[in-house]
């Protein structure tokens, strides 16, 4: 499967679509991509749609807690949603889920 990211801004959130694995090949990309968008947007949120990430290795959380902590600078809150169980599972398993707000569908990030 090809990596692909790609942005939009929704009523609320910036929408971060990832597409592919979050692994040790593709987190720096994933995060040097969204480090260059985020500044981009005016909205308080940054909700990353993983429906579409099979799978995330150690590398790849490092990148989504390394975004946490810049999002904070910017007092941005990050979101994700429409995780596969298997993804769903690495977080919970890595208790990351209590640092960052994981929710099911789209419309649940503004609750």
């Amino acid at each position: 499967m090809e990596f692909v990211i790609s942005f939009k801004d929704s009523d609320v959130a910036f929408i971060i679509k990832v597409c592919g694995d979050i692994d040790a090949y593709h987190s720096a990309t994933f995060k040097q991509k969204t480090l260059e968008h985020m500044p981009h947007t005016d909205k308080k949120i940054v909700a990353f749609d993983l429906s579409e990430v099979p799978y995330i290795d150690s590398a790849g959380l490092g990148s989504i807690v390394s975004l946490i902590k810049e999002s904070k600078k910017t007092e941005k809150e990050l979101v994700l949603f429409s995780l596969q169980p298997q993804v769903k599972k690495i977080f919970e398993m890595t208790k990351l889920d209590k640092i960052i707000r994981i929710v099911d569908t789209e419309e649940e990030i503004k609750k």
